[in-house]
This record gives structure tokens, C-alpha cells and sequence, in this order.
């Protein structure tokens, strides 16, 4: 609102008031010039009027100049309402202007009182986008609870037992799984003892996990002749290597292509590299500690009777007699190898750690910051 709004009735009344008093001034003229002529009526014989008749005469010409100058100020109260008036709404609207401007940086801070009630279907817009905001920010969660669903659809309708591509589509779909559980864990312990979020590590670990798990168990499957014989040193660290490197570059090509990041090409190679050298480097380390103190627990992975016994008994009789493994069993089969498996994923922990070297030496610098 117009500041001179408020008074805009006393303003605009002022020039009425002006000329109704210059109205007045006009009946005291007409009623001196009646008098006039009533005393020049008057026989000088009788009575004489004349100081009398000159004195309202020069009455008459005061009154006149009365009128004349109460006119002029009306006029001039007009020209200086409007004026004000003008300048006062363009004041406002550069008020209005720059408070708007100010909110829409700074939306949060706009009172309750300067809010305006949004239709339905703004709301409703505004949903959608903060609802679009969100999956932007979190694409790696979307996408890793999209392949858990699918890997555990794979497993169950397998039976966890499969051969041909099949038996390669099950092996990525159990890499997926193990990996997006295991990566998830390590990563939000790591970003909660970094002083980072729990549940953004545990994000950015289980999407990590499952690529590089889907990735493993697919080359794993290729390069040990679906199973049948035992991968070199070599061999295991080379999966290794692609596995984190392939997730790794995953996760940088979402981030800037989803949530529009700012990377070098030097970076993006340097991660990949990175990230090969620490997949590879921790894959032949793993690798030598499970054949040096392998991991057997009676029950699960040892023994007759054992998770990993009924695991394989039933899966040799579901392929022999093309029947089903059930649930429970495929539940007990992916436990045992997780024990197996205890070296690999418990060397998730220190590798992520070694993961933040990059960031810890700065030898990429925040390009954002240099947009702001």
C-alpha cells in the first residue's frame, strides 16, 4: 500500500474545503455589492453614505482578490496532491519490487503475514517439484533399491540355481545384492566416523556395492568358466579393479548428468584410475588372506548339515530334477557366502577410507564454488 494512501481522503478533500470557502467569500462579495446598491438608493439628503458606500466598495475588490487567490490554492493543492501521489506509487511499486526480489532469494524468511494462500494446483506443482528435487539428490538410493528388487525377483525366480546366461544373470544378480548390503553397511559406519551423515554414506555405499557387484559376479562367472575352475591372483584382481573402477564412473556420469556436478575430464579419469588401483590392490589382498586364514564357521559354511551343504545339495537336485530351491535354502546359500566372502567385504571398511585420499590432499578443488 501507498504510503500517502492512508490520507488519501483528507488530501483529496482539502480542495473542496478550499472552494467551499471561496464560495462563501463570493455570497459576502454578492451580498456588500447589494448592499452598495441599497445605500446608493439612499437620499444624500436624508443621509449621507458615502464613506460608507467607498468602504464597502473597497470591501468588495478584498473580497474579490480573496476569491482569486483561494482558487489559486486549491488549483495548487491539486498539482501537489497528484504530484505526491505519483511519486509515492512509484516509490511503492520499487518497494514492492525489490522486497519481492528479496524473497525469492530468500523465500524463507518472507513472514506468514506477506505469504499469499496457493491454489490447489500450484501446491500441487510445488509437490512435484520438490518430490522431483528429492529424486534428483538421491538418484543412487532410487536406482540401488530398483537392482535389489530386481536381484532378489532373479534369485527367487531362479531358485538360485541356473544354467547357461542364466547362471551369469544370477551370479550379477547375487554380486548385486551381497554388494548393495555389505557397501551400504561400511559406507555409512565410514561417513559416520568421518563426521559425515550415516545415511548418506550408507547411500553412496550400497550403490557403489551393487555396481561393482553386478559387475564382479558377471566377470567372476565369465572368467571361471561358470564356476568350474578357480580364478588366478591375477584374474581376481583385475575383477576387482573394474568392478570398483566401473562403479566409480557410474556414480560420477549420474552425478553430472542428473544432479548437473561440475567435473573435469582430468578428474573423471583420475577417479576411475583411482578407483582401479584400490579394487585391484584390495582384491589380491583379500584374496591371499582368505586362502591363508579362510574364514569356517560350523553351520554355516563348514560341515555336513551346514548352510553352504543344504545350499548345494539342493541346487544339484534342482538341476538334476528340475525342481525348486525354496526360499529358506537360497536365504542360508547367499549367508554362507557372505562368510566366504568375509575377507572381500570386510576389506570394504579400510578401501573406503582409502577412498577419501582425493579428497583429503584437495587435488581437485570444488569447481561449484568458482560459479557462485
Amino acid at each position: 500500500m501507498a504510503t500517502i494512501t492512508l490520507y488519501a481522503n483528507r488530501i483529496n478533500s482539502l480542495p473542496e474545503i478550499i472552494r467551499t470557502a471561496k464560495s462563501s467569500v463570493s455570497s459576502y462579495k454578492e451580498e456588500l455589492a447589494q448592499l452598495i446598491t441599497g445605500a446608493l438608493n439612499v437620499n444624500s439628503d436624508v443621509c449621507s453614505l458615502e464613506e460608507t458606500i467607498s468602504s464597502l466598495r473597497s470591501s468588495t475588490d478584498t473580497q474579490e482578490d480573496k476569491i482569486d487567490t483561494l482558487e489559486d490554492i486549491a488549483d495548487d493543492v491539486e498539482d501537489y496532491a497528484d504530484e505526491v501521489v505519483e511519486i509515492d506509487d512509484d516509490a511503492a511499486e520499487a518497494i514492492s519490487t525489490s522486497k519481492e526480489d528479496f524473497y525469492d532469494t530468500y523465500e524463507y524468511l518472507r513472514p506468514e503475514c506477506e505469504q499469499e494462500e496457493k491454489s490447489w494446483w500450484e501446491s500441487f506443482c510445488d509437490g512435484v517439484a520438490s518430490v522431483g528435487e528429492w529424486c534428483k539428490e538421491h538418484w543412487k538410493a532410487i536406482v540401488t533399491v530398483v537392482i535389489v528388487i530386481v536381484a532378489v525377483a532373479i534369485i527367487v525366480a531362479t531358485g538360485g540355481t541356473a544354467i547357461g546366461p542364466m547362471a551369469a544373470l544370477l551370479a550379477m544378480a547375487k554380486g548385486a545384492l551381497i554388494g548393495a548390503i555389505v557397501g551400504g553397511i561400511s559406507g555409512g559406519v565410514i561417513s559416520k566416523l568421518t563426521g559425515g551423515s550415516f545415511l548418506q554414506g550408507l547411500e553412496e555405499g550400497a550403490f557403489g556395492g551393487a555396481i561393482s557387484g553386478i559387475i564382479a559376479g558377471g566377470l567372476g562367472h565369465v572368467f571361471s568358466a561358470a564356476g568350474s575352475v578357480d580364478l588366478s591372483l591375477g584374474k581376481t584382481m583385475l575383477i576387482g579393479g573394474i568392478g570398483d573402477s566401473g562403479a566409480t564412473m557410474i556414480t560420477d556420469l549420474g552425478d553430472i548428468i542428473i544432479k548437473g556436478d561440475h567435473m573435469s575430464v582430468g578428474e573423471f579419469i583420475f577417479d576411475a584410475v583411482f578407483s582401479f588401483g584400490v579394487g585391484s590392490l584390495s582384491a589380491g589382498i583379500t584374496n591371499k588372506l582368505a586362502d591363508r586364514w579362510p574364514l569356517k564357521i560350523e553351520g554355516i559354511n563348514k560341515g555336513r548339515g551346514s548352510w553352504r551343504h543344504v545350499w548345494r545339495t539342493q541346487m544339484r537336485r534342482s538341476l538334476n530334477n528340475n525342481t525348486r530351491v525354496s526360499l529358506k535354502t537360497i536365504l542360508k546359500g547367499l549367508g554362507a557366502e557372505v562368510i566366504d566372502g568375509v575377507w572381500d567385504y570386510g576389506f570394504e571398511f579400510p578401501k573406503g577410507a582409502i577412498g577419501n585420499v582425493k579428497d583429503w590432499f584437495g587435488l581437485f578443488p570444488d569447481t561449484d564454488d568458482d560459479d557462485d
